[in-house]
């Protein structure tokens, strides 16, 4: 097996099959090194399986608000099979990473290897070790090296989140029951489309937003999304700066505390769902000893 390559890409998502698909066309020796699942975020907890869940709650909400609409037309929309749906999910997904992602990279001929990937060496003559799941280590160097390992959900140090548990968008879609009641921390775009998504599977939601909501966006964009969120049952609450999570001894509830405009408030709920943005996954990767910089949020800094 080669140990030398013009380009070592960490990470096997959109990016680093866009850099491979390139160098790999203009005749160069490719070495993709991934860790977790091939594909990476998009395919496999990102993009599509949210949309698969996000089309399928809309159907459904479709169905329930038709009648009401529609005179003449009727329409049933009972409870959901979530086994089922995820399933479906599921299936979606092994499809698009093996058509898209596993296919692609066998016919263009780059090599991928599974391990954990971390530098070694110097600024100066940098190389990259590999470990294997096994524990079978190797080393090889490059000509060039792509960071191209994405981002995970952050959760904040909020007191008693951790030993209260929680959802992440990640997990949430793996959920084999429809929660009850859910709380989603954040404001972002992903928070909106997990608190629609599970509102419409029929979960009662709450969504703690520290300003308003898509804050990066228009004022008027934020205003509409209220208005979206009211008809769907959805309660927002602007202001809200969690401060502490802890778990009802009698009911099982998850209580999340949260400072609202300078009032303690308690909210209660089955799930906890924290969407509060995303931090680069560059941890373990031994940067430093090749001269590359990061961030305080794990960020590369150039």
């Amino acid at each position: 097996m080669p140990t030398k390559y013009d380009l070592a890409i960490i990470g096997s998502g959109g990016g680093a099959f866009a850099a491979a698909i390139r160098a790999t066309a203009l005749g160069k020796s490719v070495v993709m090194v991934e860790r977790g699942t091939l594909g990476g975020t998009c395919v496999n907890t990102g993009c599509v399986p949210s949309k698969a869940l996000i089309a399928a709650a809309g159907a459904r909400y479709s169905a329930a608000d038709a009648p009401d609409r529609f005179p003449g037309i009727s329409t049933t929309a009972g409870p959901i099979d979530m086994p089922a749906l995820v399933a479906g999910k599921v299936a979606l997904v092994e499809s698009l990473r093996g058509e898209k992602y596993a296919d692609v990279a066998e016919s263009y001929g780059w090599q991928v290897r599974q391990g954990v990937a971390a530098f070694a060496g110097s600024p100066d003559a940098p190389a990259l070790n590999i470990t294997a799941a096994d524990g079978m280590a190797a080393t090889v160097e490059a000509e060039h090296y792509m960071v191209a390992t994405g981002a995970r959900p952050w959760v904040p140090p909020i007191e008693g989140l951790d030993s209260a548990g929680y959802l992440t968008s990640t997990t949430a879609m793996e959920l084999l029951e429809v929660p009850r009641s859910l709380l989603v921390l954040g404001g972002g775009y992903v928070a909106l489309e997990q608190a629609q998504l599970f509102a419409r599977l029929g979960s009662e939601v709450t969504l703690l937003a520290r300003s308003r909501l898509a804050s990066k966006e228009e004022p008027e964009v934020s205003w509409a999304l209220e208005d979206v969120f009211a008809d769907n049952g959805i309660r927002v609450v602007r202001r809200a700066v969690p401060t502490r999570v802890t778990r009802a001894a009698g009911t099982g509830l998850v209580v999340v505390t949260a400072d609202v405009s300078g009032v303690s408030q308690d909210f209660r709920a089955d799930q906890v769902l924290v969407a509060l943005g995303r931090r680069p996954v560059t941890d373990g990767l031994n940067l430093d000893s090749v001269g590359v910089k990061t961030g305080e949020s794990g960020e590369v800094v150039v």
